[in-house]
C-alpha cells in the first residue's frame, strides 16, 4: 500500500516533530510504502508558532531579531549562495494575529521596516506570511512610510515599488479573508470580540482609503472601484496588508499552494493521502483542500488527523473527505489556549491516533 502523509504542526509539537511521531506510528503499524513531508498551513500554534520557518524559508535559514519593544519577531534569512539568491520569510502569524486592541500592534509600519531591511541586505525573495483576520487598523497603509516616505497613497505606491525594485514579494496566506463586503474584515474582527460600533468605524474608514487608490499610477496597473481587487478573497489577509503588498506586484499564495501541490505526484499515485494539522473552524486548511483537491482527481480517497475542531460525519462528503479522527475532542469548542500540562499528553494521543487509522485504512 502507498500512503501519502502531509503533517503540519500541532500545539506543543514543532512540524519537524509531529512529523516524525506519525511516519513513525504509522511504519510501526503497517510497513507500507510512504511519502511523507512536513507543511504548514500558517496558521500560529500554540508554544511552536506556525512552522512556516521550518517550511518555507529555504536551506539553513539564520534567524535575524527585528522590531522595538513590543513587536519583537525574528526575519528568517536563507542565502544558498547560488543563482537562486538571498531569501527571507517574515511570519507575522503570531505577532499580528487577532484583533485590534489596546497595547497590541495597530499599525503595519514593522512589515516595511522589515521590507526595507531585506531590501538593503539583497534579498531578491521574501515571503510574508500572514495571519487571518490581522490585528492592524490601517489597511496595510502604515507599511508605506517606510519605503517611501509620507505622502498621498498614489506617490507612496509609486515610491514602494521603486525601492523594492526587483525583489519578489509572496504573500503566504492560510485561506480567505476578503477586505471589503459580507466576510470582510471587521466582520470578521466582530466574530473574534471587537464591537460592531468600533469594527464599523474601521470598515467605513477601509472604505475612504480605497477610494484614495488611483485606478492607474505610472504604469503600475492598480485595480480600484467596481468590485476590484479589495473585494478579492485573500485581499483583507493581515488586516488588510495583503491588499497593499499585492498593489505593489506582490503574489498571493496559499500555505496549501506551496506545500501540498509539490506533492501532486505523490498524491496521485498513492492509495491513500492523510492530512494531519490542528484546530479546524469554518473553514478547512488550505493544504487539506490543495491535497483533496489533487486526491478527488485520482480518485485518492483522504482522511484527516485534526487536534480538534467541528466536523460532523455528515459533512465528509461535502468537505470531499471520507474519514476524519479529532485527537482532543474535549477541545472543540473550547477557546481558551491549552496549558503546557494538558499537552504534555498529546504526542501519546497522536500516535495512537495515527496507529487506530492505519489499521482502519490499510490493506494489502
Amino acid at each position: 500500500m502507498r500512503v501519502a502523509l502531509a503533517v503540519s504542526p500541532l500545539p506543543g509539537l514543532r512540524v519537524g516533530e509531529a512529523h516524525a511521531i506519525v511516519r513513525q506510528a504509522w511504519l510501526t503499524e503497517r510497513p507500507d510504502t510512504i511519502a511523507s513531508r512536513p507543511v504548514t498551513d500558517a496558521i500560529g500554534m500554540p508554544f511552536v508558532g506556525s512552522g512556516a520557518e521550518d517550511v518555507l524559508a529555504g536551506a539553513n535559514p539564520q534567524p535575524v531579531e527585528r522590531g522595538e519593544a513590543g513587536e519583537r519577531h525574528f526575519a528568517y534569512w536563507s542565502d544558498p549562495g547560488s543563482q537562486a539568491g538571498a531569501s527571507v520569510l517574515l511570519d507575522y502569524t503570531h505577532i499580528l494575529n487577532g484583533i485590534p486592541q489596546e497595547g497590541a500592534i495597530r499599525s503595519s509600519r514593522l512589515v516595511g521596516d522589515d521590507l526595507v531591511w531585506a531590501a538593503s541586505r539583497g534579498a531578491e525573495r521574501v515571503r510574508v506570511v500572514l495571519p487571518v483576520p490581522g490585528s492592524v487598523s490601517d489597511l496595510g497603509t502604515g507599511l508605506l512610510e517606510p519605503l517611501a516616505g509620507a505622502g498621498p497613497i498614489a506617490d507612496q505606491l509609486q515610491g514602494a515599488r521603486h525601492r523594492l525594485g526587483n525583489m519578489r514579494v509572496e504573500v503566504v496566506v492560510p485561506g480567505e479573508q476578503q477586505l471589503l463586503g459580507l466576510a470582510g474584515v471587521a466582520r470578521s474582527w466582530i466574530a473574534h470580540g471587537l464591537g460592531a460600533e468600533q469594527a464599523q468605524r474601521f470598515e467605513n474608514a477601509f472604505s475612504e482609503i480605497v477610494a484614495q487608490i488611483p485606478e492607474r499610477t505610472g504604469g503600475l496597473t492598480i485595480v480600484g472601484a467596481g468590485g476590484g481587487f479589495e473585494r478579492n478573497i485573500y485581499a483583507g489577509c493581515g488586516g488588510g496588508i495583503a491588499y497593499i503588498l499585492a498593489l505593489l506586484g506582490g503574489q498571493i499564495v496559499t500555505a496549501g499552494h506551496l506545500c501540498v501541490d509539490p506533492m501532486g505526484e505523490e498524491i496521485e499515485h498513492s492509495d491513500l493521502f492523510v492530512y494531519v494539522c490542528g484546530h479546524i473552524g469554518e473553514d478547512l486548511p488550505s493544504g487539506l483542500l490543495a491535497g483533496s483537491r489533487i486526491a478527488a482527481e485520482s480518485g485518492v480517497p483522504v482522511v484527516v488527523i485534526y487536534d480538534s475542531g467541528a466536523i460532523r460525519k455528515g459533512e465528509l462528503a461535502r468537505l470531499g473527505l471520507n474519514g476524519a479522527y479529532e485527537i482532543r475532542p474535549e477541545r472543540s469548542f473550547s477557546e481558551s489556549e491549552a496549558t503546557t500540562e494538558e499537552l504534555a499528553d498529546l504526542p501519546r494521543r497522536l500516535e495512537e491516533i495515527v496507529g487506530r487509522v492505519a489499521r482502519t485504512w490499510g490493506w494489502n
